[in-house]
């Protein structure tokens, strides 16, 4: 089932997944971008006077893009008897003049509509070098591998780890003290 709300299309999966007890439904949001180096995040969604509100963000990616539109999406899981739910989409970051089907916000106006609303999905955080400080060894491992990152460790207490000389931009390479990790470089 498919819900177009002008240029911008809210799909819901028919079929529920379950997770725990809970059963999920897919929520997608698309919106039209200027060009392909635009993307979308869902952010957050909540409930607010019997209506769900989907926070989305637009982001730029660096260099050159053609100038042509394009579709920008994300989705999310949410429990199914929110998905039934009308909807308000909302999306900050938009720096083009047209917003079809959502409301191009700023931070501060979100912050406002929000007002009482109830959080019914937040999106993971990203893993950052400092996620893993002060984390055990085996929990920095775990944390990165669960994450479907590359990690090492490269110096226990003080002292040089054998390592390989390859670069990889994704892996986290760990200094340790202690059976804590110290420090972490990529590369």
């Amino acid at each position: 089932m498919k819900i177009h709300l002008y240029c911008c299309a809210v799909a819901l999966s028919t079929l529920p997944l379950v997770a725990g007890t809970a059963q999920l439904t897919p929520v997608a949001v698309s919106i039209d971008v200027p060009n392909p180096s635009w993307s979308l995040k869902i952010v957050s969604i909540h409930t607010k006077a019997n209506k769900l509100l989907i926070v989305c963000n637009a982001q730029k990616k660096e260099g050159m893009a053609p100038s042509v539109m394009s579709k920008a999406e994300d989705s999310a899981q949410i429990p199914s008897e929110l998905a039934k739910l009308p909807r308000e989409i909302f999306v900050t970051g938009q720096q083009w003049s047209y917003s079809h089907g959502y409301k191009a916000l700023t931070v501060e106006q979100l912050e406002i509509v929000l007002t009482d609303a109830t959080e019914v999905y937040s999106a993971s955080k990203p893993i950052q070098q400092s996620s893993f400080i002060g984390l055990a060894v085996n929990d920095a491992m775990a944390l990165a591998k669960k994450n479907n990152f590359p990690s090492r460790v490269v110096e226990i207490d003080g002292k040089p780890q054998p390592t390989t000389m390859d670069f990889r931009p994704e892996r986290f390479n760990f200094a340790t003290k202690a059976g804590k990790v110290i420090r972490v470089t990529k590369g």
